[in-house]
């Protein structure tokens, strides 16, 4: 069981764990304060979908092509304090944005990004960390078909991946309109970048968000502190 300030939840059977890029995605992806739906591609147990039910008032649909995540992901629900806000659905989201015609204000997604690379015996590993069922490309044709006219896409890859997909949304008119370069120390180069993609064209915010430096850093405290419990980021 994972604690977090206000929920808990369970991850023993899905393909995307709490992990330090799912919670640095759900607490920096802005979200407007008119937003009435949101989507999370990829939602393994929920985690994003819980975070961000924290701080909107929206409908959070989470969509996974791993059955056994849908499932937890349900299961962590039943005693989510926002529950009402949160539906699970198993399905690829290559299949649902050929199916649905609803448009959402914010879409989300941590995806798998390993290409052409070594794979683990565990069939649900390789679910979570190759995108050979979500290559780039599919994930930002999805995107384009289901985000609403001044909707907001945030993703987070490792940067090669990243220019990659900023590559493949500016052929569909998607542009980026906020990015945070994440460090893991001072020292260290940026090994994730947290992008957000609009339909208009606008100059990019940017930054860069260090995490840990003799502890945990005071940047990386202020952006998690609404969803972790203090005893967590002081270990």
């Amino acid at each position: 069981m994972f604690h977090f300030k206000y929920f808990s939840l369970t991850d023993q059977q899905s393909t995307m764990k709490v992990g330090t890029d799912a919670v640095l995605l759900g607490a920096w992806m802005p979200v407007p304060e008119d937003c009435a739906t949101i989507l999370d591609i990829g939602c393994g147990c929920g985690v994003i979908s819980f975070m961000l039910a924290q701080k909107t008032k929206a409908h959070i649909t989470g969509i996974d092509m791993d059955e056994n995540s849908v499932n937890e992901a349900q299961k962590n629900a039943e005693n989510f304090p926002w529950k009402d806000q949160v539906q699970f659905i198993h399905e690829n989201v290559q299949d649902f944005a050929q199916k649905t015609t609803q448009k959402f204000d914010v879409i989300i997604s941590n995806p798998p990004f390993f290409e052409n690379s070594l794979k683990s015996p565990e069939t649900n590993r390789n679910i979570s960390k190759h995108n050979d069922s979500l290559p780039l490309e599919d994930l930002i044709d999805a995107v384009n078909m289901l985000l609403s006219e001044n909707g907001r896409f945030g993703v987070i890859l490792p940067s090669g991946m990243a220019e990659k997909l900023g590559k493949l949304a500016l052929e569909k008119h998607l542009y980026v309109t906020k990015k945070t370069w994440i460090c893991p120390t001072p020292t260290k180069k940026a090994n994730r970048i947290l992008t957000m993609f609009e339909r208009k064209n606008t100059v990019c915010e940017k930054d860069r968000l260090v995490i840990r430096d003799d502890g945990y850093t005071t940047e990386y405290h202020k952006l998690v502190e609404e969803y972790l419990l203090i005893d967590h980021l002081t270990k």
